[in-house]
């Protein structure tokens, strides 16, 4: 049976190194190649991975750069996994016999984007499913499907390690289905569906005036592999990756540090209870103090911005009086 495999993120090396255990021998991959992989949650350099296992491997921005060579290659299936781009509907007609998709939750719950992430704020329950690829978005016939469980306290990070070993699973118990042929398909109900909206790096954002639990949702949702949470001291951005709540009583402003670590972990108060801040990354050298407020206050910040026009328009009067006064006197 030959494969074709396209991707770009762990979930995708997840599937290529289980093809290749269960004896797959006629593999090959096309793997996302961003211009920036920091900026891409969770990407994988398929092409090392693909070396490693021997497997042939090409490399693509778009997508739909791919249909010639997987036209060329004539797979009998196509896995799409890890692709945020929306596949040409030309590429669905490729594979002899079947398109396989990917997504992490019980569908035809939570169907749509960022979906780790809405796992993590508890909009979905989690399963690995792999589904026959449909023109539709997630709503193919499921071929395999492996619950988890997501805890209160999971973060991205620790949600995605539960998609790629539920992913493991489930390949491991469907992958000798598709070698002999004999799998079934589910259709599902999509009366049942739910949608998840799509989220992107500027939904970071903390607003430590709310409860300490909301702004922790929004630091483990936003964490790792994902870009992280976000504050501002002044002009500096400073990302969190990881907190935990603090049992320290004290009572003071929103947004404030109220106290700093040895080892650089930081307390900041919330609406109404202190977070400690574990793990967080500045690139200018920022570090942090007690006393220093964190975030951006709109009232403070117009008022700032109200006085530096006031400035500046001074100095622009003071100007033209000297170009009109050096006019005159020529």
């Amino acid at each position: 049976m030959r494969v074709a495999v396209v991707g770009g993120v762990h979930s995708t090396e997840v599937l290529l190194r289980s093809l290749v255990r269960h004896g797959f021998t006629d593999v090959a991959v096309w793997g996302y190649v961003p211009s920036d992989g920091t900026h891409v949650s969770g990407w994988s350099d398929l092409a090392r991975v693909a070396a490693e296992l021997k497997t042939p491997a090409h490399a693509f921005r778009k997508v739909a750069t791919c249909e010639t060579g997987l036209r060329e290659y004539e797979p009998d299936v196509l896995f799409v996994v890890g692709l945020s781009q929306i596949i040409p509907r030309e590429m669905l007609g490729i594979a002899r016999l079947l398109n396989v998709g990917f997504h992490p939750t019980a569908l035809p719950e939570g169907r749509g984007r960022a979906a780790i992430a809405w796992l993590v704020l508890g909009a979905t329950r989690g399963a690995a499913t792999f589904f026959e690829l449909t023109e539709g978005v997630d709503d193919g016939p499921i071929l395999t499907q492996e619950h988890f469980t997501v805890d209160a306290d999971d973060d991205a990070r620790v949600v995605e390690a539960k998609v790629l070993a539920a992913e493991e699973r489930a390949l491991d118990a469907w992958l000798p289905k598709l070698r002999s042929g004999n799998f079934e398909k589910r259709q599902q109900d999509h009366s049942k569906a739910t949608w998840l909206g799509r989220r992107t790096p500027e939904d970071g954002w903390l607003d430590w005036s709310r409860s300490a639990d909301s702004v922790l949702g929004v630091i483990r949702a936003a964490a790792p592999p994902n870009p992280g949470g976000y504050t501002f001291r002044a002009d500096v951005r400073i990302e969190i990756l990881a907190a935990r709540l603090s049992e320290q009583r004290i009572t003071g402003v929103a947004g404030r540090i109220v106290g700093v670590s040895e080892d650089g972990r930081f307390d900041v108060q919330c609406g109404d209870a202190i977070l400690e801040i574990t793990e967080w990354r500045c690139d200018t050298g920022w570090k942090p103090r007690v006393g220093e407020r964190l975030g951006y206050y709109v009232e403070v910040e117009v008022f700032k911005l109200q006085r530096q026009v006031a400035l500046l328009t001074e100095r622009l009067e003071v100007l033209e009086r000297r170009v009109i006064g050096q006019h005159e006197q020529d």
